[in-house]
């Protein structure tokens, strides 16, 4: 699923060759995440009752729709159907993956083993972003579409992965009013989870404050005077980071613990900002890869935190839950941050946003590190 051979030049792409501005680039982000915010939690509702294979293999042929969408795309609309379609698809995996792995390892007696092995999809799935960047580059100084063409071919090959996938036994629930069950799982987050609660406002504020700047990267590399040719080794170091510090989290949670890790996630957070927009010279894009180490590094122990307080059979709807609310925060902020950096620049708002994010995820984590455990069932199954 990761390996995204567009992504090292998919904002170049939108730019030079659809002619999108920097906001409609930022509006192209909104709309994938406004089509998985609405239908990040039904879809972990859904795989919650049909189960993790059958909604993984739904996931796989809209992704295949979408990426030949995308290969087709002649301008700022099409982009956006495609956006959308890949937003649906990826909100039917979101929530389903991780939960199929927990219970996986706890029908084996091994869920406190889960960091470790989320740390390694993740670190795998990091590398093959990292190597498919590499790639990608190549690719599209042969031909614009021909990474977007060659994500068909992937996604036909996730299908089968999908399909050879073996479902977990764990407890399906068969509500008699799934709208009542639906609000006893909001209840349950909103009331009678305080850790859950506050486990998700730290992932929000932490995932909000790394994912804005992979969005601009790419054009602050090259505005700075870093050819294009370099993007996909960028990209691809950017990755492979990631890898590591995905590789190196459950470790550093043992030696750490759990708040030590995510407020050391922040310090490299401001890094990221601060050091991009102090720095005007070619080599400032070297301060994103602050933010990889901290996307890698909070992660998998972010991930092990929620599913240790979430009740099984309901794992995708309430990892859903938390991925909708972060999918909300960028729709918020992504736009309006897209547009003050047309009006004002990419330095002084990289500055101002580092600011109230590195001030929001630490007031989290501070949350956190008094949050009571939460209770270990949703109170009303009706």
């Amino acid at each position: 699923m990761m390996t995204l051979f567009p992504m090292a030049i998919l904002t170049i792409f939108q730019r030079d060759h659809l002619g999108l501005s920097f906001a409609e680039v930022m509006i192209v982000q909104a709309a994938f995440g406004a089509s998985l915010a609405l239908f990040e939690f039904p879809s972990g509702y859904l795989a919650d009752r049909i189960g993790y294979r059958s909604t993984m293999i739904a996931a796989s042929w809209i992704a295949i729709v979408s990426w030949w969408v995308y290969s087709l795309a002649t301008g700022f609309w099409s982009v956006i159907a495609a956006e959308i379609m890949m937003g649906a698809s990826l909100s039917l995996v979101s929530g389903t993956n991780s939960a199929m792995l927990y219970e996986s390892l706890d029908e084996q007696g091994r869920s406190e083993h889960f960091g470790r092995w989320f740390g390694r999809t993740r670190f795998w799935a990091q590398m093959s972003e990292g190597s498919a960047a590499l790639a990608g580059g190549l690719l599209f100084t042969l031909s614009a579409v021909l990474p977007f063409q060659i994500m068909i071919f992937v996604w036909i090959l996730n299908l089968g992965v999908s399909i050879a996938l073996v479902e977990p036994h764990y407890a399906k629930h068969r509500p008699e009013s799934a709208l009542a069950h639906v609000r006893s799982l909001i209840s349950f987050v909103a009331l009678d989870a305080p850790r859950l609660r506050a486990l998700f406002a730290v992932g929000v504020a932490i995932g909000v404050a790394n994912f804005i700047p992979v969005w601009l990267v790419q054009l602050y590399a090259t505005d700075a005077g870093i050819p294009i040719s370099w993007l996909g080794p960028i990209w691809a170091a950017a990755n492979y980071i990631v890898a590591l510090g995905s590789a190196a989290s459950a470790p550093a949670g043992a030696r750490f613990g759990l708040i030590g890790v995510l407020l050391a996630c922040c310090g490299l957070i401001a890094v990221g900002y601060f050091g991009m927009g102090l720095t005007t010279a070619w080599w400032g894009f070297a301060f994103y890869f602050a933010f990889n180490l901290s996307r890698g590094i909070s992660g998998p122990i972010l991930a092990h935190a929620e599913q240790e307080e979430i009740p099984s059979g309901d794992r995708a709807s309430l990892v859903s839950l938390r991925s909708l609310l972060f999918r909300l925060a960028f729709i918020g902020l992504g736009p309006a941050a897209g547009a003050m950096i047309d009006g004002h620049g990419q330095h002084p708002v990289l500055i101002g946003l580092g600011g109230i994010l590195v001030t929001t995820a630490v007031l989290g984590c501070l949350l956190l590190s008094r949050a009571p455990a939460s209770l270990t069932d949703v109170p009303s199954r009706a």
